[in-house]
């Protein structure tokens, strides 16, 4: 034992003893966190997935998720997917990262769970730093964006790539949901419809695409989303991306609560990523849905890990 500020720390003797032989602690393809200040990007887990309807699961993603970017060499490096102009600098030496850890909230009630992590996020948005949010189901978006907006004023816009609107006014009578999540924040004032830029949503009803996107048909024009979400980051202050992994197609993310036929390949999600992030607004990004618990296999994991390499390049490249 010793004294360090005041306060007394105690040594480790027996890992320092083993110092070079243990494994490391899990980073995200080895990115460091900053010396000094805060890090270009913060992540944090958010387990929860109380308000899942068909097959509970998504609160074991983030660790899952975590361990799928426990790779440096290749898996560093930007992907290739999509691109004319490769980076040829690794993640790690152009973004700093620190992994915030969890919040505790698993088996809070919904109710609750608002509270907990609108409060938590209000406090993130204080700071600087990007964020990134690992889910958890898609209800969490609803109190992320709630906090944000607390914690930093001003016009938010929504980039939802998903399968679903999330437009339902309840899910068997429940107002909190993982269906309701867009609802929420459009009749509360948090967003505007006008300021959603949507890509594909095949499995919501006629209505709710309508609603969201002005036509009652599925969006499979991806030139007409470029144009929609350019427009919507001139007018907005930020720009708020959520990836609902069953935006893909179930053959490349089977892991998934709420499987839908059709979807996208990754390079069309890439494609979304890049025509998002080129806007310039995106501060805040997450990525919902994965469940490990029905992907013994683990290739959705490794969808995900892909997708959180793009968001990640994506603030690096707007740094």
């Amino acid at each position: 034992m010793f004294i360090l500020n005041g306060e007394c720390a105690y040594s480790m003797p027996l890992k320092d003893e083993l110092n070079g032989y243990l494994r490391l602690p899990r980073t995200f393809f080895g990115i460091p966190r900053p010396e000094t200040g805060d890090p270009d990007v913060g992540v944090i887990g958010v387990p929860y997935d109380m308000t899942s309807s068909y097959m509970p699961g998504p609160r074991f993603a983030p660790d899952v998720i975590r361990q799928a970017t426990d790779s440096e060499r290749v898996h560093s490096y930007s992907l290739s997917l999509a691109r004319k102009d490769i980076v040829d600098i690794p993640l790690t030496k152009r973004i700093t990262l620190e992994d915030v850890g969890d919040l505790e909230i698993t088996l809070r009630l919904p109710e609750a769970a608002v509270v907990d992590i609108s409060e938590a996020c209000s406090k993130l948005a204080m700071r600087e730093s990007n964020l990134l949010f690992l889910g958890g189901d898609h209800f969490i978006t609803y109190p992320i964006l709630k906090g944000l907006k607390r914690g930093r004023p001003g016009r938010y816009g929504l980039v939802h790539l998903d399968s679903h609107a999330d437009l339902h006014s309840d899910m068997g009578g429940y107002e909190l949901s993982h269906s309701t999540g867009v609802r929420r924040m459009v009749d509360e004032g948090i967003l505007l419809t006008d300021d959603i830029a949507a890509y594909d949503l095949r499995s919501a009803i006629p209505s709710h695409r309508e609603e969201m996107t002005g036509s009652k048909a599925p969006i499979s024009s991806k030139k007409e989303f470029h144009k929609r979400v350019k427009e919507i980051g001139k007018q907005v202050d930020f720009l708020y991306l959520t990836v609902d992994i069953d935006v893909l197609a179930p053959q490349i993310a089977p892991g998934v609560s709420h499987p839908e036929s059709g979807g996208l390949s990754m390079v069309d999600l890439v494609e979304l990523l890049i025509s998002s992030f080129d806007t310039g607004k995106i501060r805040y990004a997450d990525v919902v849905e994965l469940n490990p618990m029905v992907d013994p296999t683990g290739i959705t994991s490794i969808a995900a890990r892909d997708i959180v390499k793009e968001i990640l390049t994506g603030f690096a490249n707007h740094k």
